[in-house]
């Protein structure tokens, strides 16, 4: 009876490890209405990792000093206007004199008025100015050629001129000495000649189309005088008139005119 019950525990063993070893059925496949069997689906395929896009580094937004300065810049290009409103100091004979009068040097005031082309710290113009002495009036016509320092909020300006002067009238006071007893008009005498110079100007910056300043200057005149007529008289001129330094030949004088005043100029930028 013992042998009998061991015989039938070793024949159910040997079964349960057969059917765990063998393989698994699959469900068979059902034909589709055409009676054709569907292909078996493919494996899923993993969904690609999604990618974050690339991030672009923030544009570094100009500090506001930075802007200001940048807002507050003068224009590279622009047609300059500027006046001037000076004392002056001129002496047509102060360095050589063979004018004739009798007074070469006189103060007075002068206003001028200048027009040109900037660009950066490079000026191009052209000035025009009277010196309104208590002896006589010169006016210049005068070509100019400047640069400007880049300081800010003072900038100074270098400016040389070369040009001509003449006179707008002769006071009978530089010439009074040479007048003949009995003289009433004054006689005309003219003066014309070369004129060169420089000056320096303090531009203080208002806004960036708008500087005022003090300037100083000094000019170097080469005058020339032509001879005048004999002055008019109510008794007979006589040889001391006709022959001296004035009314007997022509004459010269080398100079200067020194200006110290204040400047304004303005800027039309484009």
């Amino acid at each position: 009876m013992g042998l009998v019950l061991a015989a039938i525990a070793a024949s159910a063993a040997t079964v349960t490890d057969a059917s765990a070893q063998a393989p698994a059925k699959t469900a068979p496949k059902k034909p589709d209405a055409k009676g054709q069997t569907a292909p078996a689906a493919a494996p899923a395929t993993p969904a690609p990792a999604a990618t974050t896009p690339a991030q672009t580094a923030p544009v570094e937004e100009k500090a506001p000093a930075e802007a200001a300065a940048a807002s507050d810049k003068e224009d590279t290009r622009a047609i300059y206007i500027s006046v001037d409103l000076a004392f002056t100091r001129a002496d047509i004979g102060g360095i050589s004199d063979n004018t004739g009068f009798d007074k070469t040097g006189a103060n007075g005031l002068a206003a001028g008025l200048g027009i040109g082309y900037r660009h950066g710290d490079l000026r191009f113009g052209a000035r025009f100015r009277d010196a309104s002495t208590t002896e006589y009036s010169l006016w210049s016509l005068m070509g100019e050629i400047g640069y400007g320092l880049p300081f800010r909020p003072v900038s100074p300006v270098l400016f040389a001129h070369l040009g001509y002067m003449f006179d707008n009238g002769i006071e009978r006071g530089a010439i009074a000495g040479s007048l003949p007893r009995g003289n009433v008009l004054t006689p005309n005498v003219d003066l014309d000649g070369l004129v060169v110079g420089g000056e320096i100007v303090a531009s203080l910056w208002l806004t960036k189309f708008l500087r005022v300043g003090p300037f100083v200057g000094v000019d170097f005149t080469f005058l020339h005088r032509s001879q005048p007529a004999l002055p008019q008289s109510i008794v007979p001129v006589g040889p001391e008139t006709r022959n001296n330094a004035l009314f007997g030949d022509s004459g010269s004088g080398v100079g200067y005119v020194l200006t110290l005043g204040v400047r304004g100029t303005g800027d039309i930028g484009f």
